[in-house]
């Protein structure tokens, strides 16, 4: 299975420290929602990935990469960084930054009308910890402050904005969505992709253009290298790109907006609310649709199979989505010198890194093959 392999390749060499963290019930919950947001149950054949991989398999494979990164013991992986606490808090902090999720993630942005945004969809992690005795007598016990790993932003390793790399972004939005969502790379490309990452702390001894604001007050950030991998920084970037574009796709944007809307449709029914979205698995929230009266919408978009550009504001549900841009512009580190993929390869960075049509295109109103009775409940909600 492809999951399996990936997650053994994220785990391998990594702190075994981190593995009882994994047993409790906060990480345990993960494991009942998906990373793509609801796609496991759709039937767009673009939009589906090949197996589950699970808000669980995500948070482990963040923290068991950051543990290699900031370990000074394991090359290639981790070659530029200062040891310290990131041996233990950083990872665990990658490990709990989506313990506030619920179900169908992102789609409760598109619910809420906040597609652009996508920062309003989660409970507060320290919250939640905080009901966790388990994980809390660990962390006591691993001389670990509660206020050290529930602020992951704070960490440049685990979160760091667009377009910089980070180890949530390159796990859920590069390495994962292209072996599994996307269905592009097999698993050997995506094991060389993996052994091009390192974290560069600081700029210490590194030749930088100080003219860059990427580099100007500098904080930290992970980087890409050809020194241990046929892979080429080019290949990476590719990848990354693939996650933009799957994103800004007519069917993934429809099928969001679409998610978000049932979800407000049912939510008003009565059959679930914010914090059973929490603290049920995607599954069991399914299972209550199926059993009331009101299943055929959920029945309808889970089968419906084509989107198309609409052809007047009545063609079925009309909706214009326009999205959060997701990008990544890599750094590139090669004989201890430092700089973005375009100043490696301009040409190739400048051509695939045009999102110029795909962004245009989330002007155009767009559609799909949905029932009547369907158009009809969740055209109440539509906010276009």
């Amino acid at each position: 299975m492809l999951v399996e392999k990936y997650n053994k390749l994220n785990k391998e060499n990594s702190n075994p420290k981190l593995d009882r963290y994994f047993n409790t019930k906060t990480l345990q919950r993960l494991k009942g929602k998906g990373l793509f947001c609801g796609m496991d149950f759709v039937n767009i054949k673009e939009l589906k990935p090949i197996e589950y991989y699970s808000r669980f398999d995500h948070s482990m494979n963040v923290a068991y990469t950051a543990s290699k990164l900031t370990s000074d013991t394991k090359p290639p992986i981790g070659v530029f960084h200062d040891t310290g606490n990131f041996e233990l808090i950083v990872p665990l902090a990658g490990a709990f930054h989506d313990v506030g999720t619920l179900d169908f993630a992102h789609a409760n942005s598109f619910k809420k009308g906040e597609a652009l945004t996508q920062n309003n969809d989660e409970l507060d992690i320290k919250s939640i910890l905080l009901k966790d005795e388990e994980l809390l007598t660990y962390l006591e016990e691993d001389g670990i402050k509660l206020d050290d790993v529930v602020n992951h932003s704070k960490y440049p390793l685990i979160d760091k904005e667009i377009p910089c790399l980070c180890l949530d972004r390159v796990d859920g939005g590069v390495l994962a969505t292209c072996l599994i969502w996307a269905h592009t790379h097999t698993f050997d490309e995506i094991r060389e992709l993996y052994y091009m990452l390192g974290y560069l702390e600081n700029l210490n001894g590194i030749s930088v253009d100080i003219l860059s604001s990427r580099f100007q007050n500098f904080n930290g950030e992970v980087t890409i290298s050809e020194s241990y991998t046929n892979a080429e920084f080019e290949d990476f970037f590719k990848a990354g790109h693939i996650y933009s574009e799957k994103l800004l796709s007519k069917e993934s944007r429809y099928m969001m907006e679409v998610l978000g809307l049932t979800l407000k449709y049912y939510e008003d029914l009565g059959l679930f609310n914010e914090q059973d979205l929490f603290n049920l698995s995607e599954q069991e929230i399914i299972e209550r649709i199926l059993e009331s009266k009101y299943k055929d919408v959920w029945l309808d978009i889970t089968s419906f199979d084509k989107v198309r550009y609409a052809k007047d504001d009545k063609d079925g549900l009309v909706i214009v989505s326009k999205p959060k841009i997701r990008q990544v512009n890599p750094l590139c580190v090669s004989h201890m010198t430092v700089c973005e993929i375009d100043n490696i390869s301009g040409e190739f960075y400048r051509e695939l890194n045009n999102l110029y049509d795909p962004i245009s295109l989330t002007d155009k109103p767009i559609t799909g093959n949905l029932s009547k009775h369907t158009v009809k409940q969740l055209s109440k909600y539509k906010r276009n």
